[in-house]
């Protein structure tokens, strides 16, 4: 049972890049005080702090993630930081909303579920795509039985940002972002939401990865999505900018999965689709009021409306259909179940719909990224398993 806040639960965000701003403005959105904000330059937390309208900010990180006044800490830092930011959050017993991935490696996922596992706060990983009110449609659906027992799950995730060799940012280095990127970044997204709709758990992989560019800027400050500044000093690029996976499920699943960054034409397209003996789903992220069903000899495409949603789900459609709603609005469905759980009143049918995720999740997910790095070094199916008791992928200790 997790301890819950009586009063208005009041928090700092650790980190202001891409994804710290779009968490202030989600907190705001559900009306979550947000007291402070933390960057690694006094600079960048005092111009985040003013344009995200938050009171207090900090270079400090270590004094706002054990701030007595604040109740729960978002981790939004960098992947080599995220460890240390909740170790110290957790210390306090403040609970904590974390960024995927959980750490660099399954060692450090392994310590970060464990201490979850001690603690009586509520702890969460950002895997905002079940939180998609069309996403949560298709897991209400395959557990009703309509597509039937399932037998493949296909998919992709595709990105452009990297296709520029002059673009770059603290992922591309893996000191920062770990021995994987574009299986880590993305593919843990996909799996995620294939495991959340399938309800099966991914086994066991086989893989190819490669880099298409070997070389990139190393400019460690430039924004997510954006290209370096000019002039700055190349460094080697060992981390996968593609990958092509086969997976095998607990439930006798098998998937085919795509994963680019230098796939020119897409922005932000994951999909997947569900097969099963009575018919077929597919959601996409770039479409995402749609959900596309098929059974023998017909096809129809569901639109997000509130007659039309499983019970459950419905809360997580906040405009009225045709206004179309996106990833923002995924995050601040996320981060609301979050807090709704901290307060202890989440509705069971709404967990049910769109189960939060875990840090457990967290660390089999670090386990999927490197059995798929050692599979494509060694060129044979890993499992999940394996990883876990001990196997670690090659400069990984």
């Amino acid at each position: 049972m997790s301890a819950t806040i009586g009063a208005p639960a009041r928090a700092a965000v650790i980190g202001v890049g891409f994804v710290g701003a779009q968490h202030v403005d989600a907190l705001h959105r559900i009306g979550v005080d947000v007291a402070i904000v933390a960057a690694s330059e006094a600079s960048r937390a005092e111009a985040a702090a003013r344009v995200l309208r938050v009171d207090r900010w900090t270079a400090d990180w270590e004094s706002a993630a054990v701030d007595p006044d604040i109740d729960v800490v978002h981790v939004c830092v960098p992947n080599d930081l995220h460890r240390d930011v909740t170790v110290a959050a957790l210390g306090a017993r403040k609970h904590v909303v974390c960024e995927k991935p959980l750490g660099l490696n399954v060692n450090e996922g392994r310590e970060l579920a464990a201490a979850a596992d001690r603690t009586d706060r509520v702890t969460a990983l950002c895997h905002n795509y079940r939180f998609f009110p069309m996403a949560a449609e298709l897991r209400a659906r395959v557990g009703s039985g309509e597509l039937g027992a399932l037998h493949a799950l296909r998919g992709a995730y595709l990105q452009d940002w990297l296709l520029s060799p002059a673009a770059t940012n603290w992922r591309v280095d893996a000191n920062r972002g770990g021995q994987s990127r574009t299986v880590a970044d993305i593919g843990s997204h996909w799996v995620d939401l294939a495991e959340t709709a399938s309800r099966q758990r991914l086994t066991e992989v086989m893989a190819d990865v490669s880099t298409v560019f070997a070389q990139r800027p190393g400019n460690a400050h430039a924004e997510t999505f954006s290209r370096a500044a000019g002039g700055a000093e190349m460094i080697d690029v060992d981390t996968e900018d593609q990958a092509g996976l086969l997976l095998r499920f607990d439930g006798g699943a098998r998937g085919t999965l795509a994963l680019s960054q230098v796939a020119a034409g897409h922005g932000n397209d994951l999909e997947l689709s569900i097969d099963g003996a009575k018919g077929s789903a597919t959601w996409r992220q770039e479409r995402p009021d749609e959900l596309v069903i098929s059974t023998d000899g017909r096809r129809e495409t569901i639109r997000r409306a509130a007659n039309r949603l499983s019970a459950g789900v419905g809360h997580l459609a906040q405009l009225p259909a045709g206004h179309n709603e996106g990833w923002a609005d995924a995050l601040r469905n996320l981060l609301a179940a979050a807090y709704a759980e901290i307060r202890g009143d989440r509705d069971r049918a709404e967990a049910v719909a769109a189960p939060l995720p875990t840090f457990e999740d967290g660390l089999r997910h670090l386990a999927f990224v490197e059995a798929a790095i050692c599979s494509a070094a060694e060129r044979r199916w890993v499992t999940v398993d394996e990883v876990l008791v001990g196997h670690s992928m090659p400069g990984v200790s």
